[in-house]
């Protein structure tokens, strides 16, 4: 199937068409930074706290009958509050991909916020390449930087993460994943960034950015690391010697537990790499 980005821009009245009430909410989240939307092929999904919340197919919302099962805390909500407490239910737990969601969650407020002060902003989120190599794998966000017009494909993790920690002899998982992303990305370089080219042009037209289109593809997916021990142990020092030594240390962004880098930060941090012309 390849990488596409797609959503027939006639339909695009029917997102307020097919239910003004709740398109009216959801741009609401979007512009606050709660809820994000993404071109996917022939719709529009926007997500919330890790999650689908909603899907507009092209004629209709749709939501994933699973996140029922989830409704604790749900009584006297309505449809929305309520869809959205669901999907705060369904992400819960506690091994560390909550707080990495959370973390990651914060960055998508620059996308559309008409006041945002940042070069640089989350153009997309879970990300399937759907190539011949790791097609189904998700990496979790997608970076522009509006002022050198560059696009960066990151995965994030917490250092708890059992893909990044790992025993003295054994190799982190996480490493693995990054180099199946950037092989992914050289497969398909060009159509990537001519798909984020039509990406760019579908989220202008429905809520309003002024983006840029035409961007060129840094070739490497980049690994940012959060939760990162200050004292590190025998296995923290070896997860760190193996992740750099593997992915190469201009490749990872390792954050100091309790630090929080802008998202500017982060871009600076990682923007190394070859362009695609």
């Amino acid at each position: 199937m390849g990488f596409i980005r797609s959503f027939d821009c006639s339909k695009i009245d029917k997102l307020s068409g097919a239910n003004a009430e709740l398109f009216v909410r959801l741009k609401k989240d979007i512009y606050a930074g709660l809820v994000f939307p993404a071109v996917r092929i022939g719709e529009v999904h926007f997500y919330y706290k890790g999650g689908c919340l909603y899907k507009f197919n092209g004629s209709s919302y749709v939501r994933d009958k699973k996140y029922e099962s989830y409704s604790e805390g749900t009584d006297g909500m309505d449809e929305y509050e309520k869809a959205k407490r669901q999907n705060e239910n369904r992400y819960k737990n506690t091994d560390g991909s909550a707080k990495e969601r959370q973390l990651l969650d914060r960055l998508n407020s620059h996308t559309f916020d008409r006041g945002s002060k940042t070069k640089t902003v989350v153009l997309d989120i879970e990300i399937q390449l759907n190539g011949t190599v790791g097609g189904n794998k998700k990496c979790d966000m997608v970076l522009l930087n509006t002022e050198t017009r560059q696009i960066m494909f990151v995965e994030g993790k917490v250092f708890s993460d059992n893909r990044v920690n790992r025993a003295v002899g054994y190799s982190p998982e996480v490493i693995e994943q990054v180099n199946i992303y950037t092989a992914g990305i050289a497969e398909q370089a060009q159509n990537i960034a001519m798909q984020y080219a039509e990406h760019i042009h579908i989220i202008n037209s429905v809520f309003g950015t002024a983006y840029e289109p035409n961007n060129s593809l840094l070739t490497t997916a980049k690994l940012l690391v959060y939760e990162t021990p200050k004292k590190l142990n025998d296995n923290g020092r070896h997860t760190i010697e193996s992740i750099n030594a593997e992915l190469g240390a201009e490749n990872v962004m390792w954050v100091p537990s309790g630090e929080e880098p802008g998202i500017d930060e982060i871009w600076d941090s990682l923007a190394k790499g070859y362009k695609c012309k």
